[in-house]
């Protein structure tokens, strides 16, 4: 899929990922990005001066009247990207436990449902079409301290292995885009890991689309894992 001419939808594009992810569309010459996030101030903050070919929108992935909104405004997309993301890393054995694994499921797993719904029909009439989910090997493997987040991010993957042959037979590409630890507001308190950078792994992701490649692992911390631990999804009729 080429990615010059076509028209992208971005969740969480204010700031870290989704910021980079849409600087690297628009190097490829994309026709449009929508660029959304939570609040409006924050895009503009980040997108001071930007190219024309990015449009701003308000967009709040755990409403369901926002998202609807979005579909209505944005019919022309044809990639939508599910970037908007939260890791809240609150002990499970905390009593807020329980409300955070609500809201870490809301913005990672239902959010990411309710695009897709939102977003099929529009995807179908516009032909040669994609939805990429963003992931993490916290969807493939347990991360200490991060269980609530690590199962919000395995539901999407199981989501996204779900969805593809249904998908598909409506002409519409899914893809799955896994990643280690990435140099984002959101991991600023670890300190062991090697972290790649966002502009990195935006122009890992956008390869990976190019090259219609179901899965991608834009850093050596997934590519090493997914050597010793190759994805087996299992389906039962």
């Amino acid at each position: 899929m080429i990615l010059k001419d076509k028209t992208v939808l971005v969740t969480g594009a204010d700031g870290g990922l989704g910021t980079a992810l849409v600087q690297e569309l628009i190097s490829r010459n994309v026709k449009k990005v929508y660029a959304t996030g939570l609040k409006l101030q924050n895009l503009k903050n980040q997108f001071q001066n930007y190219d024309n070919r990015v449009e701003l929108l308000e967009l709040d992935v755990t409403s369901t009247d926002s998202i609807q909104a979005a579909a209505l405004n944005c019919n022309d997309t044809e990639i939508l990207i599910n970037n908007a993301g939260i890791e809240l890393k609150i002990p499970f054995l905390k009593e807020e436990a329980a409300k955070t694994a609500l809201f870490e499921m809301k913005v990672n797993y239902i959010g990411v449902i309710e695009m897709i719904n939102n977003f099929i029909p529009h995807l179908q009439k516009n032909k040669d079409t994609c939805i990429v989910n963003i992931l993490s090997i916290g969807s493939l493997a347990v991360i200490k301290r991060l269980g609530t987040y690590c199962a919000s991010k395995a539901a999407a993957h199981i989501l996204t292995e779900t969805i593809r042959e249904e998908l598909e037979a409506l002409g519409i590409k899914v893809i799955g885009a896994y990643m280690g630890y990435v140099n984002t507001q959101m991991t600023k308190e670890e300190t062991k890991s090697h972290k790649s950078e966002p502009q990195e792994i935006a122009y890992e992701i956008c390869n990976g689309i190019e090259n219609e490649e179901e899965r991608i692992f834009p850093d050596a911390t997934t590519l090493n894992f997914i050597k010793k631990n190759p994805i087996k999804t299992v389906f039962f009729d």
